[in-house]
């Protein structure tokens, strides 16, 4: 019965979906004028071909959808569960995202940027994460607010520098593991692909871990990357080239090949 239940409420995720995203399409359809055109559409209010293709793929998914939950009103809820249209990779949204400005930087701006966002030394104390600051007991001034504030954003930052310089390192490791299986699986040592295989021993996307070998592959010279207080993602999300381009002024490279500093132990002013 449960599983019944379960199943029914997916049924209906996917109807609400389903007329949502149809009131969505022609709500877009409307709203031509309002699209950010590709280069090679010059014709305002027309779809370009890659547009008339997302187009076309929704239309024939959610004319699909609606045969499907015809049936089901038909069949009623006793029914067994009919097979769902597969839903598009393509996203609608991306007919109307808007251009983002994003900031850049040439290699000298890039270089002083990474720098700028450098901390003393990778890793978390772990002694901050137990002390009493978190339970904020009375009133405190706004100084006293401040100054813990500081300390875990501080604390935040030495600990995104300790898992980009772990993260390095795992996707150094995972190059060397991949070139291991590829020899297995060549030699029909091994059955499985790499996917397959990286997902059932360790639970692992093989998207993730080709982002991480990328990662390691331009980082993995330059210890000094294991000092910046950024989120992994925020060089994973396309900012290697521009990294790689930085790296190739033998100035900078220098600058970033550095070890890193030995760990000390923290006193409270550090904190």
């Amino acid at each position: 019965m449960l599983q019944e239940s379960c199943s029914t409420l997916e049924l209906q995720n996917e109807i609400d979906d389903c007329l949502s995203s149809s009131s969505k399409l022609l709500e877009y359809s409307r709203n031509a004028e309002t699209l950010i055109l590709p280069s090679n559409q010059c014709i305002p209010g027309m779809w370009s071909t890659e547009q008339s293709v997302i187009i076309t793929e929704h239309s024939n998914y959610y004319e699909q959808m609606t045969l499907v939950i015809k049936q089901i009103k038909e069949s009623g809820p006793d029914a067994p569960k009919p097979s769902l249209p597969k839903r598009p990779k393509s996203k609608l949204d991306s007919l109307f995202t808007q251009a983002k400005k994003r900031k850049t930087f040439n290699p000298q701006e890039l270089h002083d940027y990474l720098r700028s966002k450098c901390v003393d030394h990778c890793g978390i104390d772990k002694k901050f994460l137990v002390e009493d600051v978190w339970n904020i007991q009375g009133i405190l001034s706004t100084e006293q607010l401040l100054n813990i504030l500081r300390r875990a954003a501080r604390q935040v930052k030495r600990c995104e520098a300790q898992m980009l310089l772990l993260y390095i390192k795992f996707g150094a490791f995972l190059v060397r593991v991949k070139a291991w299986h590829e020899d297995k699986y060549d030699k029909n040592e091994i059955k499985e692909s790499w996917r397959d295989w990286l997902k059932t021993n360790i639970d692992y996307s093989d998207r993730h871990a080709r982002r991480l070998r990328n990662l390691s592959r331009v980082l993995e010279g330059y210890p000094r990357f294991g000092l910046v207080g950024l989120p992994v993602s925020y060089f994973t999300a396309g900012k290697l080239k521009d990294i790689t381009e930085m790296l190739s002024n033998p100035e900078y490279a220098e600058y970033w090949r550095q070890p890193l500093p030995a760990t000390t132990n923290e006193t409270p002013q550090s904190q």
